[in-house]
């Protein structure tokens, strides 16, 4: 296994070579770089596990309830599971995430630490792939496992390409010091808590929506699937009215098509027991919940 060596803050670096590496670190798009998430270039056949990529810890791993959560590793997951896809076939430069889910093991730690992703290709064919890989300290505990699906490869035209690297190059200051949700541009398109009857829980209710933004843009032009999927997941908490009794345990997000503009969410809650509480939310834009850019399905467990 690869030795594991101190690095610098995720802020304070750019595109460096990491001393005592055969690999150098990237930053892929803005998004990443809010979520201070950083990717190594891998080189190999991807079949036992490698580092794909850190992740320096701060107040945007806190969701909107102040808490840790692992919902803010979406991003370097989604782009480590990818980088394992393109180390096994290269001439994939851009794989299409098509699912990915969530486990959650701990929750993330928001003082600072940088947290190592490992990944590993686990299938490869003419339709696809699939990868697998967790987010972990340096001294190995994970704190959320991971797998995605993903097919063939996009196409990233020069003009998007250009604007997310533009993007990227901007300089993370004070206002990007902030809680996921604020990163994410959220606001609440829910009617009173107070007014909604415990009948009418298994409804589609309007929820947060996230407005429009560069920032979740990635290189595709498209709104970056970790984005989408933090977004689904912060979704489904707010729909608990008791959202502090419970946990995330799994978030699975199937993506449907490719997202853009303010993203809307609606959600219902399809299971509430005294063991699980299971969420389905979808995400949609200006053309309506019919045309949904995701589905998600996220269940709780009661809080440890």
């Amino acid at each position: 296994m690869t030795s594991r060596t101190p690095i610098a803050s995720a802020q304070d670096r750019d595109c460096q070579p990491q001393a005592g590496r055969g690999d150098h670190e990237m930053v892929r798009g803005r998004i990443e770089k809010l979520m201070r998430g950083r990717l190594v270039r891998r080189v190999g056949n991807g079949d036992n596990y490698e580092r794909a990529g850190v992740m320096e810890t701060g107040p945007w791993v806190l969701d909107q309830d102040g808490r840790p959560t692992g919902i803010a590793a979406a991003v370097i997951l989604d782009g480590a599971l990818s980088s394992a896809i393109r180390a096994a076939v290269p001439d994939w430069k851009w794989p299409v995430t098509t699912e990915l889910h969530l486990n959650l093991l701990r929750p993330l730690p928001s003082d600072g630490t940088v947290l190592e992703a490992w990944t590993r290709s686990e299938i490869i064919d003419n339709a696809g792939g699939l990868t697998s890989g967790d987010l972990r300290t340096p001294d190995g505990t994970v704190h959320v496992q991971a797998t995605a699906w993903f097919h063939g490869h996009g196409q990233a035209d020069d003009s998007n390409l250009e604007q997310s690297l533009r993007s990227a190059e901007r300089p993370l200051g004070p206002n990007t010091e902030l809680p996921l949700a604020q990163l994410l541009h959220a606001r609440d398109e829910t009617a009173a808590r107070s007014a909604i009857r415990s009948a009418d829980l298994e409804q589609a209710l309007p929820g947060l929506a996230f407005d429009s933004h560069d920032d979740l843009v990635s290189p595709l032009g498209a709104i970056h699937g970790g984005a989408l999927t933090m977004m689904a997941g912060l979704a489904a908490q707010h729909t608990l009215l008791d959202r502090l009794d419970v946990d995330l345990q799994s978030l699975r997000v199937t993506f449907l098509r490719a997202g853009s503009g303010t993203v809307f969410t609606q959600a219902r809650t399809i299971h509430s027991g005294r063991t699980l509480r299971v969420v389905e939310v979808n995400l949609y834009g200006e053309r309506g919940p019919e045309k949904p850019f995701a589905h998600c399905e996220a269940v709780f467990r009661p809080r440890r």
